[in-house]
């Protein structure tokens, strides 16, 4: 029988809860850390720290906000 994993966290920028990949969970760095961040908040980011200053957008794994397998951790 096998399960699937998946982590649940709060948002770094507005402090939702939110499930992800914890191997290919959302990040951003702050700080020196990597701190996990929401779908909604992931965009925005996107949006100002990269879009608006002439840069690609950071890609998102396909899977960062979904579950993996029990046996991939």
């Amino acid at each position: 029988m096998s399960g699937y994993a998946f982590m649940i966290a709060s948002c770094i920028s507005c402090d939702a809860t939110f499930a992800g990949n914890p191997k290919r969970g959302p990040s951003i760095p702050v700080n020196g850390r990597r701190e996990p961040i929401c779908r909604n908040c992931f965009d925005r980011w996107n949006e100002i720290h990269r879009t608006s200053k002439g840069l690609e957008p950071h890609p998102l794994h396909p899977q960062a906000y979904e579950p993996i397998e029990e046996s991939e951790l």
